[in-house]
């Protein structure tokens, strides 16, 4: 069972930030009684207000995570440390000589996630259907993620707003952390999707309900 502030703090993971209304309106409350929570919040120094200007009438607070609030919503950081950490053992020094510090990091996240894959992927693919995808997201929650997944009826939509991968390396091209994993662990063909809006460390992926392809690429350095 989650509480209200846990709901909240989530709320405003996804969103990027919401308003007291938007808050109310989503988790059924009272105004009133989300401003107090907020408030709680605010005073543990997880969420932050910013005010809002608009072109008519009074001005309105944007409620967003402070950098303890994200850390709040996402565990398992220790766990996706420890996987780095083992990569990085098992690089040659010939191997990173030559490439920009950027590409060294990006380096680390493929192999971690290809390690990552091969580690769980036989007790996945032994899955079925929500069992499948469930314990794919799961396993990204449980390396710093904030992953979740739906259902949209023929394909299987994987979200997570705590890219590890997008914090450390950056930029806005491809996710080898998420694209890597993901396919090798699952041994299907995914697609990118397009991100939430105003979400910068944000990943969206679409799944095909569907048998596993033989020998589907998944690359390696």
């Amino acid at each position: 069972m989650h509480s209200t502030k846990t709901e909240i703090l989530a709320l405003l993971k996804r969103n990027d930030g919401s308003t007291v209304d938007e808050l109310a309106s989503s988790l059924g409350l009272a105004p009133m009684t989300v401003r107090q929570h907020l408030t709680a919040l605010e005073r543990d120094r997880l969420v932050r207000a910013e005010e809002v200007r608009r072109h008519t009438g009074r001005p309105h607070h944007l409620y967003r995570l402070t950098v303890d609030g994200h850390r709040s919503c996402s565990d398992g950081h220790d766990r996706m440390l420890a996987l780095l950490v083992e990569q990085v053992g098992s690089l040659e020094p010939a191997d990173v000589a030559d490439i920009a510090p950027g590409a060294r990091r990006a380096r680390l996240f493929h192999n971690a996630a290809i390690s990552l894959a091969d580690r769980h992927g036989p007790d996945v693919r032994a899955l079925t259907g929500v069992d499948r995808i469930a314990k794919a997201v799961a396993i990204l929650r449980a390396h710093g993620g904030f992953a979740e997944w739906h259902d949209l009826g023929d394909v299987w939509e994987v979200r997570d707003f705590a890219c590890v991968y997008r914090a450390v390396v950056g930029g806005g091209g491809a996710c080898d952390w998420h694209e890597t994993f993901l396919s090798s662990l699952l041994n299907v063909p995914i697609e990118i999707a397009e991100s939430p809006t105003g979400c910068a460390d944000c990943c969206r992926y679409l799944i095909p309900m569907m048998a596993p392809v033989p020998g589907a690429p998944r690359g390696n350095y």
